[in-house]
């Protein structure tokens, strides 16, 4: 017996993977936002933008980890 394997599946699979991988790090970004917003009425006002600019930088490396992986659905 042959098994066929067609291409669609190969690329769904490899979908399927990518947002597996995904996962933490969108999980990672979400919580940095929480903490973003529960400190906008802080009276620290640095903690509040220190957790602002990481945020960015995490949304800026999550954008560069979804393009190499090459995932466009």
């Amino acid at each position: 017996m042959t098994v066929v394997k067609f291409p669609a599946a190969d690329i769904e699979a490899k979908q399927a993977k990518a947002y597996f991988d995904m996962e933490p790090h969108i999980c990672d970004v979400v919580k940095m936002g929480t903490i973003a917003a529960q400190l906008f009425d802080d009276p620290d006002r640095e903690l509040y933008d220190f957790a602002v600019h990481r945020l960015s930088e995490m949304l800026d490396e999550l954008k560069a980890h979804y393009y190499a992986m090459d995932f466009r659905p």
